[in-house]
């Protein structure tokens, strides 16, 4: 009679569940931190294109009495709905700027803009992440852009 000696092995029910839900945690973390990131640029390129709108908008209506509202309005529709992401943040500025820097030029407004001169459109704002707990984020990210195009009116 020969007798068998199997070594000594741990039980290891259930280890592969384990194994899956801690390395499912971190993968779903990662993957929601890849749409996270999608979702500010595709917002942050959305306001960009409507900046440029306003201000293409803006540098052929200076002297046809269009208002300031209608240019803000104007890049507003250009948001597509996106301004939400901003919450009551959002805000959008049309200035009359100094063509070599970009900067607005105080005490003007931009419909005094003449040939040759600069419009700037600018959307300032506070994006507010859908998961601000992810990889400890903070609850919001200031957020600027800007165009200056040459006037056309006048």
């Amino acid at each position: 009679m020969s007798m068998r000696i199997r070594p000594f092995q741990m039980k290891r029910k259930g280890t592969t569940a384990v194994e899956m839900a801690v390395v499912l945690v971190v993968f779903i973390m990662m993957f929601m931190g890849v749409l996270e990131y999608g979702l500010y640029f595709f917002t942050f390129h959305v306001a960009n294109n409507a900046v440029r709108e306003g201000a293409r908008y803006a540098v052929v209506r200076t002297g046809n009495g269009t208002t300031t509202q209608q240019v803000i309005t104007f890049v507003q529709d250009k948001m597509a709905g996106q301004q939400a992401r901003f919450g009551s943040t959002f805000n959008v500025a049309v200035e009359n700027a100094d063509p070599a820097t970009g900067e607005d030029i105080p005490n003007t407004v931009w419909q005094d803009s003449q040939f040759g001169g600069a419009i700037r459109v600018r959307i300032t704002g506070s994006y507010r992440p859908i998961m601000p707990v992810l990889f400890f984020l903070p609850t919001t990210f200031s957020v600027e852009t800007a165009s200056v195009m040459g006037s056309e009116g006048n």
